[in-house]
């Protein structure tokens, strides 16, 4: 990892990798990490906080625009490495959704709730409330588990298909439900729980 982040920490790089290593046990985990997690890790160095800040956005951002300028599809392996780096190495279960036109064009996407999927509950209007926002016709979900398992839980199928309900009482279908783990991504849909 110090060579890695070397050309942004330096002399440094063999410390603050140490530190990072320490922290979240390897370069995935730091790289999901929230900037004042990477400071703590970090000993308080802003700098270097910042430019591995700056580098994951402009690797994130990089592979947003693949998937803004195309039909998404919840089998696309850009659109799933996205999903991938932005979620699949966080340290807690994180709920994102993409908005879609009604042939699968690209609207936006966000993170709506970081924690447990037990708790996502208190987060099903503000789902609602950014689709209505967007203009959105259908909606894609996903979430991590941090265990690396891409494996649906029994809530995650009883989450899934509550919120299947909801969405399809106001004409805003759910796609799918991706679950992303550390090697891969499983479909809900694919696996016949939606």
């Amino acid at each position: 990892m110090a060579s890695l982040i070397e050309p942004f920490a330096g002399a440094r790089a063999p410390e603050a990798a140490a530190g990072l290593i320490a922290r979240f046990g390897g370069l995935g985990r730091a790289l999901a990490a929230t900037p004042q997690q990477l400071l703590d890790a970090l000993g308080g160095d802003v700098p270097l906080r910042d430019a591995i800040v700056a580098a994951r956005t402009l690797m994130v951002a990089g592979l947003r625009e693949r998937i803004t300028r195309s039909v998404v599809r919840t089998d696309d392996p850009d659109f799933l490495q996205y999903l991938q780096i932005s979620l699949a190495k966080a340290p807690v279960e994180c709920l994102h959704v993409t908005f879609v036109t009604h042939d699968m064009g690209y609207l936006g996407d966000e993170l709506i709730a970081r924690g447990t999927i037990a708790r996502l509950g208190i987060e099903i209007r503000h789902i609602f409330e950014r689709a209505f926002e967007f203009g959105a016709h259908a909606i894609i979900l996903a979430h991590n588990h941090p265990t690396g398992s891409s494996e649906p839980s029994a809530r995650d199928v009883e989450f899934t298909r509550r919120i299947a309900a909801l969405t399809s009482a106001v004409d805003i279908p759910l796609v799918d439900h991706l679950i992303v783990g550390a090697e891969r991504v499983t479909s809900m849909r694919g696996r016949g729980l939606l």
